[in-house]
């Protein structure tokens, strides 16, 4: 079996796809991940909003999570 990859980063938020990518040797991150990367280059004003909305549209993030992306740029 012959792979090729040529990736920065591959966005993963699947944990079993994740621990294989990362075997694999590949940079892994998850959506989250981007959007903390987001905020901190600018891209975005504010995490909490995104992440809110998230939530509210059927994407499961703990409280806990959500307060650590928060805390981690700023926003606690």
């Amino acid at each position: 079996m012959r792979k090729e990859i040529i990736a920065d980063i591959v966005i993963i938020d699947d944990a079993n796809a994740k621990k294989h990518a990362k075997y694999l040797g590949l940079p892994v991150t998850g959506t989250l991940g981007v959007l903390i990367k987001a905020k901190q280059k600018g891209y975005i004003d504010k995490l909490q909003p995104v992440l809110y909305e998230m939530v509210q549209n059927g994407i499961y993030i703990s409280q806990g999570l959500i307060e650590l992306c928060l805390k981690q740029v700023g926003e606690s």
